[in-house]
């Protein structure tokens, strides 16, 4: 869970997206790019301004990103029962989660390199892709699929798999868990506690 977490934290920083033309070929042509900026952010960190670079970094990453469906996705079922206060404060700690997971990590992997492959999946007409990466920081390369949709003139992720395990379901199980015993507001409780 640990190498998931930590991989986890690497994905959210390194597939930030901003696409002037919505193509699947586009997409994986920008993420070869924004991938190169946010190392190149990080690379800024000397021990004193760590907090600055990780906002910068995280300020760069997190509009290309569709945490409420990431959320919806993450909690399931109980999320259509949940009110509009209760969605917009797990979405609130979820995104909070991700990127303080990203933050405390990427920056012990500033020097990783991600390969990015040049043919991404295309599914729903188009409307959504799967872009495949390596990305090498130590040892043994990590493999990692982001699934985006097409939001107007760009792409959106709202999953990432590492090494073949979905971000999304991996968290749906802890959330499904604490939902059972504790309902909604425990699971924002307990992001709350994770999060403070």
């Amino acid at each position: 869970m640990k190498k998931f977490a930590l991989m986890n934290a690497l994905a959210v920083g390194v597939l930030s997206i901003g696409m002037a033309m919505a193509s699947p070929q586009q997409a994986v042509t920008q993420l070869r790019g924004n991938a190169d900026q946010v190392l190149s952010i990080l690379s800024q960190a000397n021990g004193s301004n760590n907090a600055a670079v990780r906002r910068q970094a995280e300020n760069y990453a997190i509009p290309y990103f569709d945490f409420e469906r990431m959320t919806a996705l993450a909690v399931g079922a109980p999320w259509k029962q949940a009110t509009p206060a209760q969605k917009a404060a797990l979405t609130q700690q979820f995104k909070t989660l991700l990127i303080r997971t990203y933050s405390g990590t990427m920056l012990k992997f500033k020097g990783a390199k991600v390969q990015v492959q040049g043919n991404p999946i295309v599914n729903n007409g188009g409307k959504e892709v799967v872009v495949k990466t390596k990305v090498v920081a130590q040892g043994k390369p990590v493999n990692m699929d982001y699934t985006m949709y097409q939001s107007g003139s760009k792409y959106r992720v709202y999953n990432v798999a590492v090494e073949g395990a979905s971000l999304v379901t991996v968290y749906r199980s802890q959330f499904n868990e604490t939902i059972k015993k504790s309902g909604i507001d425990g699971l924002i409780s307990q992001l709350k506690q994770k999060n403070g």
